[in-house]
């Protein structure tokens, strides 16, 4: 007699993943420790501190953000879509639920910002890496709407803009749901308009919920072949697929053999200085559309087949958004007190620099997480929700 399996009530896989995401966008922003005003003098990529090991981070790490809203479709698609369809969850609920998790830090941490910034500037005549530190700016940070299209630039605490891009899709996913036009076919659409407008107007909210909408087509499609995938061949080979796929995306990193094969095919019909950013987009494409989505659902199916995979360790999820949010003022800090000192940026090259950052950063994520985040979001909720049983 088979298994019988079921879609359990948390991933802690997930949350694992997610708070990998987090460090590896930390990773890739180690570049910021070496601005001076408007320029990195003497900054070369392969001398940041173990860059052997981190080097697919400190290059590609950014796309991580990508991975974020494609576990937030996923995620968000699972646990509302039926609610908000069967109107047992109000968008007032909703969006407080939302809010009271992000906005306590956003408010804190876009404080902070505003004043690191200012002693920069008096110090040095410049922003820190985020140039557009303005009134105006300013009041985009605080509704959440720093990213919607409105603003001039990355502005305070410039990896907000992810956050920012989120709030807008949480929007855009509570309509769909609510008028019931959540099927697969239309959120594909959805998708692949979203990736065209990205990619000819460059539009973050469409960068968002290209991958967003993936996720949620990801979810559909799990939950409608849920039976086949757990109890045939499928299983195995949505494992092996993903391996592969990573295998494949770090090699190619490595040693670009594709790279050099498509730029020789474009050269010998002489269309490389015309097609040869066709590279970039498919590599790109590639990772949003199919390594990213891919790795999720592979993760899935071991947790539901192994049981509790990861949960020793899913506290990093609890802490990706504090650190996500964290690391920018806390680099603000290390470089002030660097240069105050008069120490070259070239400090930041070594491995100790880096530990004792992550150390700091992991250690403030907690407390923040621990005795900030928890207790105004619980007290919010409390507050705030018609119906007290609503949980997150």
């Amino acid at each position: 007699m088979s298994k019988k399996y079921s879609i359990p009530t948390r991933f802690y896989s997930l949350d694992v993943l997610r708070g990998i995401a987090a460090l590896s966008v930390v990773l890739y922003h180690w570049r910021h420790s070496y601005n001076l005003c408007s320029s990195r003098p003497g900054f070369e990529p392969e001398q940041q501190p173990l860059y052997s090991i981190f080097y697919f981070f400190y290059e590609v790490g950014d796309r991580a953000v990508e991975l974020f809203f494609t576990l937030s479709g996923f995620i968000f698609f699972w646990l509302y879509s039926d609610k908000i369809r069967a109107r047992t969850i109000a968008l007032r609920d909703f969006s407080i639920l939302r809010l009271s998790r992000l906005y306590p830090l956003h408010a804190a941490t876009l404080l902070t910002v505003l004043l690191l910034q200012t002693l920069y500037r008096s110090d040095f005549g410049c922003y820190f890496v985020y140039r557009n530190n303005d009134l105006y700016h300013f009041v985009l940070q605080l509704f959440f709407a720093s990213n919607w299209g409105f603003h001039e630039g990355f502005s305070f605490n410039g990896p907000v803009w992810s956050v920012s891009v989120e709030v807008m899709l949480y929007m855009v996913f509570f309509g769909i749901c609510w008028l019931q036009r959540d099927r697969t076919g239309i959120l594909l659409l959805v998708a692949l308009i979203s990736y065209a407008v990205f990619y000819y107007q460059g539009y973050q909210v469409a960068r968002g919920m290209f991958s967003f909408f993936i996720g949620g087509v990801l979810y559909k499609i799990f939950r409608l072949y849920f039976r086949e995938i757990m109890h045939s061949p499928w299983r195995a080979l949505i494992g092996v697929s993903a391996g592969l796929a990573w295998f494949v995306t770090l090699l190619e990193f490595h040693t670009p053999v594709f790279k050099t094969l498509f730029l020789t095919v474009l050269a010998h019909f002489s269309l490389a200085s015309r097609y040869a950013f066709l590279y970039d987009r498919g590599v790109h494409f590639f990772m949003v559309a199919v390594l990213f989505p891919l790795t999720i659902l592979a993760l899935v199916v071991w947790e539901i087949r192994r049981g509790h995979l990861g949960k020793r360790v899913s506290f990093m999820g609890d802490l990706s958004y504090s650190s996500y949010l964290l690391h920018f003022p806390l680099q603000l800090v290390a470089v002030l007190v660097v240069q105050t000192l008069g120490y070259s940026n070239t400090v930041f090259n070594t491995p100790w620099s880096l530990l004792l950052f992550f150390t700091v950063l992991l250690s403030l994520s907690w407390l923040s997480y621990r005795y900030f985040e928890i207790p105004l979001q619980q007290q919010w909720r409390n507050k705030a929700l018609k119906r007290p049983r609503v949980t997150a």
